[in-house]
């Protein structure tokens, strides 16, 4: 039996679907709130409620555990969670990041370090996954006048559609793999790779302009984002300078038989 947490949503629901489009019946959606998941059996999980979290676990050969959210020290503690309350010999397939070198000063990569460390000693999956193409678009892409103004310098990062992410952490739970996988798109895109994307998949003029580290955290300041998110937006764009997120082409077409999508091709999608 596998269990699929966050499965209300993006990657956890796709993991779903194509599980479900593989034949796969034995599936348990773990959220929340189990009633808003379509077309497979649910069971309430609860990332702050151990008792709720060792009943929704019970039972599981194998858990496709999607990395949560919100703030670094939210994340890791539902991660860590989660991980206490799942049976010892379930093989769970994590969603990690590229980023998790000891010296990364990306805001969340502490906290993917912790987890992938509590998983050592159990059967385990780490699949490291690059930025999210859907998480840039609909972020700064979808909003974008005709500039594209962002802290990228001349890095470049493997952008990655959730789509295909779940595709492979599905084929992996299914084959119970072990060891580390990268999940990324199939080429390192700058910034001018980007708008140039952008350009000819939504058939406006885009073009992008590099800004400095702290004029792009003033204007977050300016807008009115908290200091954890400015932090994590940031930080992330500090590594992608640093080529932390530039890893193509990954493992995503040896684990599913079919190669991730361009980034054009996920914009016209």
């Amino acid at each position: 039996m596998i269990g699929i947490t966050g499965a209300t949503g993006g990657v956890g629901s796709g993991v779903i679907r194509h599980l479900l489009a593989a034949g796969r019946d034995d599936l348990v959606a773990l959220a929340r709130r189990p009633e808003a998941v379509p077309h497979a059996a649910a069971r309430c999980a609860d990332y702050d409620d151990p008792a709720s979290l060792a009943e929704a676990l019970r039972g599981l050969d194998t858990l496709v555990m999607v990395s949560s959210d919100g703030t670094a020290e939210t994340m890791a503690r539902h991660h860590r969670n989660v991980i206490a309350a799942c049976p010892p010999d379930t093989h769970i397939v994590y969603t990690s990041i590229l980023d998790t070198a000891p010296d990364s000063r990306f805001y969340y990569s502490p906290g993917h370090q912790e987890t992938e460390a509590l998983l050592a000693d159990r059967p385990h999956c780490l699949a490291r996954t690059s930025v999210f193409a859907d998480f840039l678009h609909d972020t700064w892409l979808a909003d974008a006048h005709g500039e594209l103004a962002l802290p990228l310098g001349d890095g470049a990062t493997s952008l990655v559609a959730r789509e295909d992410v779940s595709r492979a952490l599905a084929a992996a739970a299914t084959a119970r793999l072990e060891g580390v996988v990268e999940l990324t798109g199939p080429a390192d895109l700058t910034g001018e790779d980007i708008a140039a994307a952008a350009t000819e998949a939504l058939g406006r003029p885009l073009r992008y302009k590099a800004v400095e580290d702290a004029d792009y955290r003033a204007r977050l300041a300016a807008d009115g984002e908290p200091a954890w998110l400015i932090e994590a937006y940031a930080s992330m764009f500090r590594s992608v300078r640093e080529a932390r997120f530039a890893s193509a082409p990954g493992d995503i077409e040896r684990l599913t038989g079919t190669p991730p999508m361009t980034f054009t091709e996920y914009l016209r999608r």
